[in-house]
C-alpha cells in the first residue's frame, strides 16, 4: 500500500515586508487550490526570520485570505502597527541609563588621561560594552503575538498543535543552530521563538530564552531544507522574499540622475544593513537549493519569489496603508505569475501529491484583482476574496 506523501511549507523571512508578501502568495495559493485544498493542509511549516510568525499562524489552521483582508480593513489583531513589532532597545529596563553611565566613567577617565594619544574612534572601540546590544527590541512583538493567539484561540504551544511547526534560530555564543519545536525545544512558547528567529545583528536585541541568547536564523545555514528531509517530507514549497535587487535593464551609469533610483548608500547605515543582508541571505539559499536538489533528486520542490523588478519589496516606509496593500498585491500576483509560467510543472508536481491546481482560476483572478488596481487609489483595491465574488 502506497505511503502518504509528507507535504512542507518553509517561509523565508524579509521583515514586515517579507510577513505581507508571504501573505500575499499563500492567499493566491488557496485561490488557485481545487478539491477544498488550502496552504493550511501541508503536514508541516516551517519558518525563519519574518516567515516564523507566518509560519506559526498557518500551522494554527489560520486562513491567509483573513490576515489578507484584516491589513485592508485595519481590523484587529492581524493589522498591527510598528508598535506592535518593536521599540528602542534603550527604553527597556530602569537600569541600562545608569549601567551605561557608569561604564562609561572609566573609560572617560581613561581617553582623558590619554588624550594626545587616543583617538575617538578608540575610546569608541573600548566603550562597546556600555553600548545597547541592538538598536531596537522584539519584546512589543512578542507580547503582540501572545495577545493575537489568545485573542483568536490559537495556540502559543508547540506541543498543543495539531501541525508540525519549527522555527530556526542561532545560539549567539556558540553559532550553533536550533529548531525550535524540534525535540528537546518543544516547551518554548512560540511567540518567543519567532521573535528569537527574527532577532536580526545591530537592529534587534538578541533574545534571551532559557539563559541562551538567540539571534536571526537567516545569518546562519539555511535550515529549511535539512529539517524537510530529518521530518520526512517528500513535497516541499519555499517562499522566499529575499531576493537581490538588480539594475534595470534601461538604466545604466551614464542615464540622469533624475531616472535612477537613489544608490543604497545614501539611505544610511541600516538601508546598507538590509541589503548586505538581502544579498548574503539570496547567495546562500541559492546554494543550499542546487545542493538539495542533487542530493536529494526524490524529494519534489517548488519554490515562488518576486521578480528582481518588484522593486516594492525594497522600500523602506512598509507600514503606511499604500505600501502594505502593494506589499501583499506583490505577494499576490507573483505567486500567480510563478505558477502561471509554471504551469505544466506546477500543476504535475502538486497533483502528484495530492493538492490540484484550477488551470482556469489564474487569469481569473489576475485579470480581476489587475483591474482593481490600476489606476486605483491602494483603499480601493479588493483583496482575493472580493476578487472572487466579483468574479463570479
Amino acid at each position: 500500500m502506497k505511503q502518504p506523501v509528507k507535504r512542507a511549507l518553509a517561509l523565508s523571512g524579509g521583515g514586515v515586508t517579507g510577513y505581507l508578501f508571504e501573505i500575499g502568495a499563500l492567499a493566491a495559493l488557496d485561490d488557485l487550490f481545487e478539491d477544498g485544498i488550502t496552504v493550511n493542509d501541508f503536514d508541516l511549516f516551517m519558518g525563519m526570520s519574518a516567515g516564523a510568525a507566518v509560519a506559526a499562524l498557518m500551522a494554527n489552521g489560520v486562513k491567509p485570505a483573513e490576515i489578507f483582508r484584516a491589513n485592508l480593513t485595519g481590523e484587529r489583531p492581524y493589522y498591527f502597527e510598528r508598535r506592535d513589532i518593536f521599540k528602542p532597545a534603550m527604553g527597556d529596563g530602569v537600569m541600562t541609563g545608569p549601567r551605561a553611565i557608569l561604564k562609561l566613567i572609566p573609560f572617560l577617565k581613561l581617553y582623558w588621561r590619554n588624550r594626545h594619544e587616543m583617538s575617538l574612534i578608540d575610546l569608541l572601540d573600548k566603550a562597546q560594552e556600555a553600548l545597547p546590544s541592538g538598536l531596537y527590541t522584539l519584546d512589543p512583538f512578542a507580547r503582540y503575538l501572545e495577545t493575537t493567539f489568545a485573542a483568536k484561540w490559537l495556540s502559543n504551544s508547540f506541543e498543543d498543535l495539531r501541525k508540525e511547526l519549527y522555527i530556526p534560530a542561532i545560539d549567539l555564543d556558540t553559532g550553533e543552530g536550533v529548531v525550535f519545536g524540534d525535540e528537546g525545544w518543544r516547551k518554548v512558547p512560540i511567540s518567543r521563538a519567532v521573535i528569537a528567529s527574527s532577532a536580526m545583528p545591530i537592529y534587534f536585541r538578541p533574545v534571551r530564552i532559557n539563559g541562551r541568547d538567540y539571534i536571526d536564523a537567516g545569518v546562519g545555514r539555511i535550515a529549511f531544507f535539512e529539517t524537510a528531509v530529518r521530518k520526512g517530507a517528500d513535497f516541499l514549497v519555499i517562499i522566499n522574499p529575499m531576493i537581490g535587487r538588480q539594475r534595470d535593464a534601461g538604466t545604466d551609469a551614464a542615464a540622469p540622475s533624475a531616472v535612477r533610483p537613489a544608490p543604497v548608500r545614501d539611505k544610511g547605515f541600516l538601508a546598507i544593513g538590509d541589503r548586505v543582508s538581502r544579498i548574503n541571505l539570496e547567495t546562500r539559499f541559492s546554494q543550499a537549493l542546487r545542493l538539495f536538489r542533487h542530493e536529494h533528486p526524490d524529494k519534489e520542490l517548488f519554490v515562488i519569489s518576486p521578480k528582481t523588478t518588484d522593486t516594492v519589496l525594497f522600500e523602506r516606509s512598509f507600514l503606511s496603508f499604500r505600501d502594505r496593500v502593494q506589499l501583499l498585491r506583490c505577494g499576490y500576483l507573483s505567486a500567480m505569475e510563478v505558477v502561471k509560467e509554471q504551469f505544466g510543472l506546477a500543476r504535475t508536481v502538486f497533483a502528484r501529491n495530492g493538492m490540484s491546481l484550477a488551470p482556469g482560476r489564474i487569469e481569473e483572478r489576475m485579470a480581476v484583482c489587475g483591474d482593481q488596481v490600476a489606476g486605483s487609489e491602494a483603499a480601493t483595491w479588493l483583496s482575493p476574496m472580493s476578487c472572487e465574488r466579483k468574479a463570479g
